[in-house]
């Protein structure tokens, strides 16, 4: 297993140290490529300045298992953010691999969290898995540089929320796995790595606090969703993501995919992820066709890479979500 121990006045960059001393490595410019034996893939530290710091992980298929053990320390003063795809290898007709979903309370599991670093964190990836993940450790009073009119104790009020805990984690969902899938294509090449770091981290922070927010108000309506209700609503949104390219699968096969009834599914997953299962699959797709679009890519061609055999049902598909048609998304002017 790679293990790397850091105090928390010790930068990200003691990664690179650690790792490094196996000479499969090729390290430059703040990116670690992991090579042979190792796996594939990289590593890189960004947007350090002003009390933020950024550890970025792309890896494939490691040879063991990756862990960073961030030590306890009573005077840290800092939250570590961390947000973990975690895939099995290889590819459905999709852009992205299946998600590896582990058990209830797997730490390998694919979910975002924030920890009280004076508690300490253990942070570990699977081998032979596909791994995308950031781990942001922020001063608590750098925050207002992540969030505009940020209030200091929101954090805190989610941890203490959290039956005073000293970290709270969800299951991941699509809106962060498209972020971290674009962060990883472009964080190298980037001529302004730093400020792109930045405001995807930004992104990603605005992400968690919503999710907070929803799961707050679940509990005080006296809706509590159970670890395994969360796993199981996790199973069901991840079959939506990843065949979204498939028509929609249907309420009978989601419930056997998640394990209860088609009523209970319904109910549970409108409250935990804010939309109807057909709402949240369309809105996955379609953001598919946008990141397309963004791309120059023809209306044409984006209808049948996202599965629709008739144009004019995207457009409209696309029209009624966004307000515009694609072609208008295309050309704006």
């Amino acid at each position: 297993m790679s293990y790397v121990s850091l105090e928390n006045s010790e930068s990200f960059l003691k990664c690179f140290e650690v790792m490094a001393e196996d000479k499969s490595c090729i390290v430059t410019d703040s990116v670690l490529y992991f090579s042979g034996k190792n796996g594939k893939g990289f590593m890189t530290v960004a947007g350090v300045s002003s009390g933020i710091e950024v550890l970025a992980i792309n890896a494939t298929m490691l040879a063991e298992d990756l862990t960073f053990s961030f030590l306890p320390s009573r005077s840290a003063s800092s939250y570590i953010l961390c947000f973990d795809d975690i895939s099995l290898p290889g590819k459905v007709d999709n852009d992205f691999p299946l998600a590896y979903m582990g058990a209830p309370g797997d730490k390998h599991n694919s979910s975002v969290s924030i920890t009280d670093a004076s508690y300490g964190k253990l942070v570990s990836y699977p081998k032979e898995k596909q791994v995308r993940a950031l781990i942001v450790r922020v001063q608590k009073s750098s925050m207002g540089h992540l969030i505009d009119d940020f209030d200091a104790g929101v954090i805190q009020n989610i941890l203490q929320a959290g039956n005073n805990t000293s970290s709270l984690s969800w299951p991941i969902t699509f809106k962060y796995r498209l972020l971290l899938n674009d962060f990883m294509s472009d964080i190298i090449q980037h001529p302004f790595r730093e400020l792109f770091t930045v405001r995807n981290v930004s992104i990603l922070v605005e992400y968690l606090l919503q999710q907070f927010f929803v799961m707050e108000k679940l509990s005080k309506d006296g809706n509590y969703l159970s670890t395994q209700d969360t796993h199981n609503l996790s199973k069901v949104e991840q079959h939506l993501c990843t065949y979204y390219k498939q028509e929609f699968p249907g309420i009978e096969k989601l419930s056997r995919i998640s394990a209860m009834s088609p009523t209970s599914l319904k109910t549970k997953f409108k409250k935990y992820y804010g939309e109807t299962l057909f709402g949240y699959y369309q809105k996955n797709k379609l953001e598919h066709a946008r990141k397309l679009l963004d791309n120059k890519v023809p209306v044409k061609v984006v209808a049948t890479e996202i599965g629709y055999s008739n144009p004019s049902h995207f457009t409209l598909a696309f029209k009624k979500e966004y307000g515009f048609s694609p072609w208008h998304y295309l050309n704006p002017h």
